[in-house]
């Protein structure tokens, strides 16, 4: 039996690129968090599987796929009668310009599309979880001019009571019996995904004890933001960030291009150690989810820089 590289290797996929283009989708809920260039083309015939969309921010590395997304659901080879929610944060305008040219150029779609403005802490029922998942938003700092949304997908759980905690398993039953499952334990909220898009460091409460924190990184050092934009976040306020909300998996995304794979790996590695988060760590370079732990998955991850180099470099050769 093979070990999974990371928690969720088989539920989710994505791409980032700072500036580029950043998509996730998580497959076991059917949602794409955000819709950066190319997402249709990465997940082909998977488009038809997305139920919801959810939206952070209107810029354009970040919704500029939505337009052949919508294309492919009403044209390609799937089910193209599938409803679609797209959620985007409220008083978007740079989203309503999208929105106003998909009207005007999608008039006869095949399923039934909404669009759902939402604000700061509201909440989504996912239908098709009986109830028992549901998605909380949460405001984000990165543009002044417009509304930025972060998502937790979280999940109503229960738990044993402490009263009744090294109670047998044959008492138990006679309680729940007699009493009913009440009786013994009680309901809460467990946070099993968290995506924020990009922003400046999230407010560690709003995130707390996540299973999975999905978190832009654009620089490894705040001296690389030269433009001093402060919209974005630097390495080791998103390790600090992650360790006071005690998440148990961090995924850095939104890296900028301007970082390689070598000079990556040891200045996450070197942060880690030093800043102790207590969780792990992994990086989405590309189309690729790493774990700056393991050795053998930036190996793997090179080889293929390599071969793709090569295949380019000849390509050249034989053009010219």
């Amino acid at each position: 039996m093979t070990t999974p590289q990371f928690p969720l290797q088989d539920q989710l996929c994505g791409f980032s690129r700072a500036l580029f283009s950043t998509w996730l989708y998580h497959r076991r809920f059917n949602i794409l968090f955000d819709a950066g260039e190319g997402v249709a083309t990465s997940l082909c015939n998977r488009v038809f599987g997305i139920r919801r969309i959810f939206l952070s921010h209107g810029h354009a590395d970040h919704i500029a796929g939505l337009v052949n997304l919508l294309n492919i659901r009403n044209l390609g080879a799937g089910d193209q009668t599938a409803s679609l929610k797209i959620y985007i944060p409220k008083n978007n305008k740079l989203i309503e310009f999208i929105m106003d040219y998909l009207a005007r150029t999608q008039k006869a779609l095949s399923f039934d599309l909404e669009w759902i403005p939402v604000d700061a802490d509201e909440e989504i029922m996912l239908e098709d979880q009986r109830s028992k998942v549901f998605i909380r938003t949460f405001r984000t700092e990165h543009s002044q001019r417009q509304l930025s949304l972060g998502y937790n997908i979280i999940e109503k759980r229960r738990r044993l009571k402490a009263e009744y905690e090294g109670f047998s398993q044959r008492d138990l039953n006679q309680i729940v019996w007699t009493k009913g499952k009440d009786e013994i334990a009680t309901e809460f909220e467990k946070i099993i995904f968290s995506y924020g898009g990009d922003s400046r460091p999230i407010e560690p409460s709003l995130v707390s004890e996540s299973l999975f924190l999905c978190h832009e990184c654009t620089y490894l050092s705040s001296d690389d933001d030269e433009r001093n934009f402060q919209q974005h976040s630097f390495l080791d306020e998103v390790l600090e960030s992650a360790k006071m909300a005690r998440v148990e998996t961090l995924l850095l995304f939104h890296t900028s291009l301007r970082y390689n794979l070598d000079e990556l790996r040891e200045k996450i590695n070197a942060a880690r150690d030093r800043i102790n988060p207590g969780c792990k760590v992994l990086v989405l370079y590309g189309d690729t989810i790493m774990d700056t732990a393991n050795e053998g998955s930036w190996r793997r991850r090179k080889r293929r820089e390599k071969t793709k180099d090569k295949s380019s470099e000849e390509n050249s050769l034989t053009r010219s």
